[in-house]
């Protein structure tokens, strides 16, 4: 993989911060993620350290929603090894397009659903091989900030994409630690009993999308409307 080489003022705090945190998370951080304004355009490359540190640099993300034929959700667990938000719940999995492996497609699924067939096999052993970015459906972007008390920091454009798609799982221990398949109501009741460890842009999403819409199917999909909503800062 290539990686973005920040100044060498960044590389030495990087090396400095990351030296306390895991070694295979803490490689993950020079990984090229796309810089992007409020409009979701191109702004150029950013180190997924860059990116989450200090006040953060606004970067493209994707949120994936797993549904199984009883339109049950797959919520992950996040892995304690995570550097930002560990043992966090979530969405099935979250990540990054990165700008150095041609998921740069804006607007569309088509980028972030290849980012999502690549992140899917590392995270959670889905095999992806016979996924398509025309399996995914995308839902709606937000723009968000979300600050850890440890001073990493979330500041992303985030791609809400969904899919229905069996799925056998093998979980990577350092990323996820455990998962749930929930229906739309035993979601509403986990977060309610839970909600200081629901992930802040899993709450945004849910709010945003799945508390009007829940898919009755596999053909059951919301027509995105081009929309970047700004939920700004959640805390």
């Amino acid at each position: 993989m290539q990686r973005y080489v920040p100044g060498s003022g960044a590389y030495m705090k990087s090396r400095e911060l990351l030296g306390e945190y895991d070694s295979n998370q803490s490689e993950m951080m020079g990984e090229s993620c796309i810089r992007v304004n409020s409009n979701d355009e191109v702004v150029g490359p950013v180190s997924k350290f860059e990116a989450h540190r200090d006040e953060g640099i606004l970067h493209r993300a994707f949120s994936v929603l797993i549904f199984d034929n009883k339109n049950r959700l797959l919520i992950q667990k996040r892995s304690d090894d995570k550097i930002t938000f560990p043992g966090y719940w979530a969405n099935s999995c979250c990540s990054h397009p990165l700008f150095d492996y041609g998921e740069l497609e804006s607007g569309i699924v088509e980028g972030v659903a290849k980012a999502a067939i690549r992140k899917m096999p590392q995270e959670l052993g889905i095999d992806t091989s016979n996924m398509k970015p025309s399996d995914f459906n995308l839902i709606g972007r937000f723009e968000y900030k979300a600050k850890a008390k440890s001073g990493w920091v979330e500041h992303e454009i985030d791609y809400v994409i969904a899919t229905h798609f069996k799925v056998d799982l093998n979980l990577n221990s350092n990323e996820v630690s455990e998962i749930k398949w929930l229906s739309k109501e035993d979601l509403t009741i986990f977060c309610n009993e839970n909600p200081e460890i629901i992930a802040p842009w899993f709450l945004a999403i849910i709010n945003l999308y799945l508390k009007d819409w829940w898919p009755n199917d596999s053909k059951d999909y919301l027509k995105y409307d081009l929309q970047i909503i700004n939920k700004g800062e959640l805390i």
